[in-house]
């Protein structure tokens, strides 16, 4: 059977570049499953890496040379949902495979990362009984990281991003991107917009944000706590052990 790889955690873990060293060394392409990288023009807020690119017919990030698929995809405030991300994901799955590739997924939407590896059906229910034939085998990799560096590393990045955060949010304004739409982004957005729109001060906005990123963090935690069989790796050395063994399994 054809094999997938996905790489899981919460936010700040690395789950990135773990991804990008995994498809340098076998050959992959990366399927973000991010629900707020896939808006153009939302780059700071939702910590988009690279610069933009094309793999195939298909607009891209590419980052030290990978390309990172489903970014970029749709404009603000268009409807997007898990049905469009998986549809799509699915696609690009497919044709990673026609060329000889292998596909990873890396991101932290967990739902995104359940949804296809596990065969959910949209308009089925959340969590369908009902669920798709999935035509792949998947190893998952959750980056596990202490919880405390963790929220040490968030309050780091808040910091140093958030005037950038605002910069972006003052532009999307300016180009039609409604305040309500983008509060309802939540955390990078939702504090960013409040400091924008005069109603938070930078001091303030930061606070909200730290709280709202670690309450996010131990979401994305109790996920994978209750989803899939991932496997926790510390480190990139370990991570391509597993994928090695993965892909030389045999049926």
């Amino acid at each position: 059977m054809r094999k997938l790889i996905a790489v899981v955690g919460p936010t700040g873990s690395g789950k990135t570049s773990l991804g990008v060293s995994l498809a340098r060394t076998f050959d992959g392409v990366i399927i973000s499953a991010d629900s707020r990288q896939v808006y153009r023009g939302l780059d700071v807020g939702s910590n988009k890496e690279g610069k933009p690119g094309q793999w195939q017919t298909h607009r891209a990030r590419v980052i030290n040379g990978v390309s990172q698929l489903m970014v970029d995809v749709v404009e603000p405030m268009e409807r997007f949902s898990l049905a469009a991300w998986l549809s799509g994901a699915e696609k690009l799955v497919e044709e990673i495979f026609r060329q000889g590739k292998l596909p990873i997924v890396v991101g932290g939407t967990g739902l995104y990362v359940s949804a296809l590896t596990e065969g959910y059906a949209p308009g089925q229910g959340r969590f369908a009984k009902l669920k798709k034939r999935v035509s792949f085998e998947s190893l998952i990799l959750y980056r596990h990281v202490d919880r405390q560096q963790l929220y040490q590393r968030l309050d780091k990045r808040y910091e140093e991003i958030f005037d950038a955060l605002a910069e972006e949010i003052s532009r999307l304004v300016k180009a039609g991107v409604t305040p309500e739409w983008l509060l309802s982004l939540g955390l990078d957005y939702r504090f960013g917009t409040l400091f924008v729109l005069g109603q938070l001060d930078r001091a303030a906005a930061i606070a909200g944000l730290s709280r709202a990123g670690r309450g996010y963090i131990r979401r994305q935690i109790t996920w994978w706590r209750h989803h899939g069989q991932p496997l926790p790796v510390n480190s990139t050395a370990e991570a391509e052990r597993f994928v090695r063994n993965f892909l030389n399994q045999r049926p």
